[in-house]
């Protein structure tokens, strides 16, 4: 369903995502849950996995770009700018659902 009106919500700062995000994390079983299937096995060659994943949200992180709102889904997408476990760094892309306090992982890159 699109919402075509209504106002756009506020896209969250980076504290209030990553108290999302952590009590996301605590809330449920991230693998099963929290990733799309293109996060999950739409790009296996690039070799981030899960844990990768959970490491970079659950450490220090950053905005990438701007926020940016998703009318068709009525929700905010976030790039986040962290590192694998082996210090590796990555992007990681979510898309957030403010109203009930969820993400789910859309995609992740390594940076050149």
């Amino acid at each position: 369903m699109v919402q075509e009106q209504g106002i756009v919500p506020n896209p969250l700062t980076e504290q209030e995502l990553k108290k999302l995000v952590l009590d996301s994390i605590n809330a449920a079983t991230y693998a099963e849950t929290l990733e799309t299937y293109h996060a999950l096995y739409g790009h296996m060659d690039r070799g981030i996995e899960t844990d990768d994943v959970i490491h970079g949200l659950e450490g220090e992180w950053k905005f990438e770009r701007q926020p940016q709102f998703n009318r068709d889904c009525w929700q905010w997408k976030y790039y986040i700018d962290t590192e694998t476990v082996d210090g590796d760094p990555i992007t990681i892309v979510i898309a957030v659902d403010s109203w009930r306090r969820e993400f789910t992982t859309v995609t992740r890159w390594r940076q050149n």
